[in-house]
């Protein structure tokens, strides 16, 4: 075969460099537009609207699941992230206008998960819109002099949201009432050198989705059937990714999952999700990107570990593995 003159192949290398740089860039946007929505376990809709707008040909199905399924007949290959977070609700809205909380979701979270709160910037997701908060801290002019250690640490009994109103009535001109969501105001933050570091609350659950999103949008579909789904209520029992497993009982399931406590720049790892819940599967692989601070204000992922994923994914839908 004649070679390619020098020129030709630089350019032809320098075009293929460009693509990848391109597709690079559109998943790292994928990954900081994801991340910084939010979705509290059962209130995922605004999520699902914006996957089905960035998804064509998807659908919800009954259980609320973003689906797009493609091709028919054996093999079955099924790619399903979780849409949702666990957070809280408000739990009751004092006279004087502040908010009360109960978290949400039965994923356990370690006990410093709701003392990182105090004193942060809260989003509360009311029917005329997301609405700024702040979780008050104790007063230091009535603690002070106090012997140290005489105190119980922050707790969700200790938790009282500001929004800025004057009173309940306040509370409810924002569109905030009892059982609206709440999460940590989402900051997304880009750092480091090399790896490109990536850091947000769920970073690793919203970095996995944005893979498949981006799998499914350039993969070819194999052969056989191919369903990317985005599923709810994973940290309620996972009864959305349930639902989805018995519709497609016989079907290679890859769950994407967890933040594993692996030194991000690994590549993904073996995830720890478990699958109890989806009754009759015979092959599942569960999938995670490496985290650093798993579950904490600042989870970190590499973008390079997300790309990986990403390729992995585009493959394996593509039937190539």
């Amino acid at each position: 075969m004649r070679s390619l003159p020098r020129s030709t192949t630089l350019a032809a290398a320098l075009a293929l460099a460009a693509t990848g740089a391109l597709r690079a860039q559109g998943l790292d946007s994928l990954v900081q537009r994801l991340s910084a929505m939010s979705a509290v376990t059962g209130f995922e809709d605004a999520m699902a609207d914006t996957l089905l707008a960035m998804l064509p040909g998807a659908v919800t199905d009954r259980a609320g699941n973003v689906v797009l399924a493609r091709g028919s007949g054996s093999p079955v290959r099924v790619a399903a992230c979780p849409m949702d977070e666990v957070g809280w609700i408000v739990g009751a809205v004092t006279p004087e206008g502040y908010l009360t909380l109960h978290r949400v979701g039965t994923t356990a979270m370690g006990p410093l998960f709701d003392q990182f709160l105090e004193g942060q910037r809260v989003t509360v997701f009311g029917r005329k819109g997301p609405v700024p908060g702040v979780v008050g801290v104790r007063s230091v002019h009535l603690t002070r002099g106090r012997t140290g250690g005489a105190d119980e640490p922050f707790s969700l009994d200790n938790a009282y949201v500001d929004v800025g109103a004057q009173d309940a009535a306040g509370v409810a001109a924002l569109g905030i009432a009892v059982l609206s969501p709440l999460t940590r105001a989402k900051l997304p933050h880009r750092y480091g050198p090399g790896l490109g570091l990536f850091a947000v609350p769920w970073a690793a659950e919203r970095a996995s989705c944005a893979a498949l999103l981006s799998a499914a949008r350039r993969a070819n579909p194999g052969p056989g059937t191919t369903v990317v789904a985005f599923t709810r209520r994973r940290h309620f029992a996972q009864d959305g990714a349930g639902f989805l497993a018995g519709q497609y009982p016989e079907a290679e399931i890859v769950l994407l999952g967890a933040a594993a406590a692996t030194e991000p720049g690994t590549g993904p790892v073996a995830g720890a999700d478990s699958v109890q819940s989806l009754p009759g599967l015979r092959r599942v692989t569960s999938l995670a990107l490496p985290a650093r601070y798993a579950r904490t204000p600042v989870e970190t992922v590499a973008l390079a570990d997300v790309a990986a994923l990403e390729q992995w994914l585009a493959a394996w839908l593509g039937g190539a593995r």
